[in-house]
């Protein structure tokens, strides 16, 4: 902006002096003109006086030298009469005679003779002026010539041009300075604000200029702030939605792809590469033919493109030798004016709700299985018994003894299922209490050890003396009965149930140590689904509902503890409950 301010006020200077020096040429003309002009008036005049002289005179002969001579003296003039038959009748006595005298005398002369002008002018060289008028005294005829050197003229000039050159000089640097002052007042504001128009173009859009003035300048200076202004904040806005739009793009539970008419892949969030396992670089700008893998996912967005409606399907894929269900659903992307911008594809991973809807499926079939059983069992006996086996007391006594069992074995499944589906609820309640773990365990050793004298075997409990945490004392009493039962279950006859109470500042551990059949570390995160059993013929004729574990974990959940499950084949299974000392809830 610099360069421009300089430029203005050069182009003004420049302007100026060319104006100045014009003025200087025609004042300097107009003076030179006008002395001219008072000099040939000055002549005019003068060769008149002498013309009077003369044609008072008888003759040519008559004149007075003396008297002209004074009179050229006076005036300041060489004074020359010619009669027109070419004599020279009187010239100053100073005259000198050289080739331009005598030559412009022969001129004027002539011009008389043959024009008969009354007057005649005449520039010589140089700075000699001529100047002729006819005269005439008594019979004789002439003219009569003044001569004159405007020497004067030069000096006159020259202080002109010295006076016109100070004056114009003076007036070229006072124009100057106002100039600068006048381009700095108004090319600032223009620079101001051509340097936020930079900035603006640059992205800072906090720049700002001043506005310290009323006019076209401070307009533009406003209007230059309005918009910077108006331009922060629309970024502003549009950087927070930008970054709205990027969270929740890369925050949702959901696969995105953007593919544009061209068929390139332009957007892709986090969760789709969670979803393949593809890096980011290996996906952007480039075909989604060659990105997608899966023959289905390329059908799928291939009859978007041709069809250009909505299209959802649910497919069933292996990735990296992981089963997924995925529920893909896309879309045509129209602009304004119907313009074509591409599709979207959006995949939702529905291997969890296929996994539950699977559960459920299994729970209803295992529920349905476990109750027919004792249903059947109960139904069959009994239309035995109105048969006519009531009248035999043996018999009689061996099928209601039967059904009593079955009975019992349907209340505990249906016990089962309801205490499961309590604990379950969202907003299940404990009751919260001071308690002393190890007379817990004592207390459901002493309710299991005729189940355990039954197998010839013994329980023991080592550990710390006591101690105390906060605890639902009647949930925890059911998980403990739990394991202990199952232990006894599944051990050999004589073996032995190992019972540890580790006790710390922050926890309670309780490990229980059987010698039974074990299990395969594979099937360990599954022994806490419902009716999952490891040795279905065994588990069902021990009276087990398949329940219990799966209670187990949701209590011990429930109180913000954790179970652990350590077992080998034919060696045993060690079953570990952590429960901290301080329920979350009230911390």
């Amino acid at each position: 902006m610099t360069s421009f301010r300089s430029r203005l006020l050069f182009a003004l200077i420049s302007l100026i002096a060319i104006v100045l020096v014009g003025l200087g040429v025609l004042l300097g003309e107009l003076f030179k003109s006008y002395y001219l002009n008072t000099l040939h008036s000055r002549l005019e005049k003068e060769v008149a006086i002498v013309a009077n002289q003369v044609e008072t005179l008888p003759s040519f002969r008559s004149i007075n030298e003396l008297l002209l001579n004074e009179t050229s003296n006076i005036l300041d003039v060489r004074i020359s009469i010619l009669s027109d038959d070419g004599s020279t009748i009187f010239e100053n006595d100073d005259v000198n005679h050289d080739e331009e005298y005598e030559q412009v005398m022969s001129t004027l002369l002539s011009e008389y003779l043959q024009h008969g002008k009354a007057k005649t002018r005449y520039q010589g060289e140089g700075n000699r002026m001529y100047y002729s008028y006819p005269v005439s005294a008594g019979s004789s005829s002439g003219i009569i010539v003044l001569s004159t050197e405007y020497t004067e003229l030069e000096n006159v000039h020259q202080q002109i041009w010295l006076i016109l050159s100070i004056s114009l000089g003076l007036a070229l640097v006072i124009i100057i300075l106002l100039g600068y002052r006048i381009t700095s007042r108004y090319t600032r504001p223009i620079e101001s604000a051509t340097k936020v128009a930079i900035e603006l173009a640059k992205g800072n859009y906090r720049a700002r200029t001043f506005e310290d003035r009323v006019d076209e300048t401070g307009m533009l200076s406003n209007a230059i702030n309005v918009l910077a202004r108006n331009l922060q904040e629309m970024v502003a806005h549009q950087e927070i939605q930008r970054d709205r739009l990027q969270t929740l793009i890369e925050n949702m539970g959901s696969g995105l792809v953007m593919i544009d008419k061209q068929g390139y892949i332009v957007l892709v969030n986090r969760t789709y590469h969670e979803f393949f396992y593809q890096e980011e670089e290996k996906i952007l700008n480039r075909r989604y033919m060659d990105v997608f893998q899966e023959k289905k996912i390329r059908m799928i967005a291939e009859e978007v493109f041709m069809t250009e409606r909505r299209v959802r399907k649910q497919l069933h894929l292996s990735i990296n030798q992981e089963k997924r269900h995925l529920d893909v659903y896309g879309a045509p992307i129209i602009g304004e004016g119907s313009a074509w911008q591409g599709i979207v594809l959006v995949f939702h991973d529905i291997t969890e709700l296929k996994k539950l809807e699977q559960m459920r499926k299994d729970f209803v079939a295992n529920v349905s299985h476990e109750v027919k059983t004792p249903i059947t069992s109960i139904k069959g006996f009994s239309e035995t018994l109105l048969d006519g086996a009531m009248h035999d007391q043996e018999a009689l006594e061996s099928f209601l003894r039967i059904i009593l069992t079955e009975s019992d074995r349907l209340q505990a499944l249906i016990q089962d299922l309801l205490d499961l589906s309590k604990v379950e609820q969202q907003g299940f309640q404990l009751q919260l209490a001071k308690m002393d773990m190890k007379q817990l365990l004592e207390d459901v050793i002493v309710m299991v050890e005729q189940k355990a004298a039954q197998k010839e075997m013994k329980i023991s409990l080592n550990g710390s003396d006591a101690s105390f945490l906060e605890g639902d004392y009647n949930r925890l009493k059911q998980v403990f009965i739990n394991l202990m039962s199952n232990g006894i279950t599944y051990s050999q006859p004589g073996g032995e149930l190992r019972i540890v109470l580790e006790d710390t500042p922050q926890e309670t551990r309780v490990k229980i140590e059987d010698d039974g059949i074990g299990m395969e570390e594979t099937e360990i995160p599954r022994i806490f689904e419902r009716f999952y059993r490891i040795d279905k013929a065994r588990s069902r004729n021990s009276g087990g509902t398949g329940l219990g574990l799966a209670i187990v974990k949701h209590i011990i959940e429930v109180h913000h503890g954790e179970v652990q499950v350590q077992s080998s084949v034919n060696e045993g299974t060690t079953f570990t409950i952590i429960l901290p000392k301080k329920h979350l809830d009230r911390m």
